[in-house]
């Protein structure tokens, strides 16, 4: 049988938090930013709209693909009201490359065809009080992509919405 401090060890070990000594791969709650490599979804001292974050407030709004990743608000300082262009949007979220980053633009219908994210598109439209709302498909790798819902807030000043990533293999 093990002594007391063993089996008090043996616990303590089995309640340390996995994470520690490796490196972060989830959002930095000031910026948003994940790891060395993700993108800007929020700029310092910008709150997300009630709307939004009313819709990710419990936590369980995820994009399906081969790794269920969840959804992050997005809170932008823009300025131009409408929405941005390709590379705008790239220069906007940080990418490394801007001119050369590959973003496709679509309709939200036409990227949630089943409705399985409608309450999120509903929540951004309402955070834009009506204003066109756009997905923006970012391509990270060969394999990982983000998909940007976004719009223009109601004053023009921010790109609001809604980021997740995907794993399309």
């Amino acid at each position: 049988m093990a002594s007391d401090d063993a089996y008090l060890s043996f616990l303590n070990k089995a309640n340390e938090d996995p994470s520690v000594g490796y490196p972060r791969d989830r959002p930095d709650p000031a910026t948003q930013k994940v790891g060395g490599n993700g993108f800007k979804t929020r700029d310092e001292g910008v709150e997300l709209p009630g709307p939004i974050a009313k819709a990710l407030d419990k936590g369980d709004k995820f994009y399906v693909s081969d790794a269920d990743e969840p959804f992050e608000g997005v809170a932008l300082r823009y300025g131009k009201g409408g929405l941005p262009d390709e590379e705008t949007f790239a220069t906007l979220i940080n990418h490394p490359n801007p001119s050369e980053a590959e973003i496709e633009i679509s309709d939200p219908v036409n990227w949630d065809r089943n409705g399985d994210y409608t309450d999120l598109i509903d929540a951004v439209t309402e955070a834009s009080e009506g204003k066109t709302v756009m997905v923006y498909r970012v391509v990270k790798d060969s394999v990982r992509v983000e998909y940007w819902v976004v719009s223009p807030s109601p004053d023009g000043k921010l790109l609001v919405g809604v980021r997740a990533l995907a794993v399309e293999s």
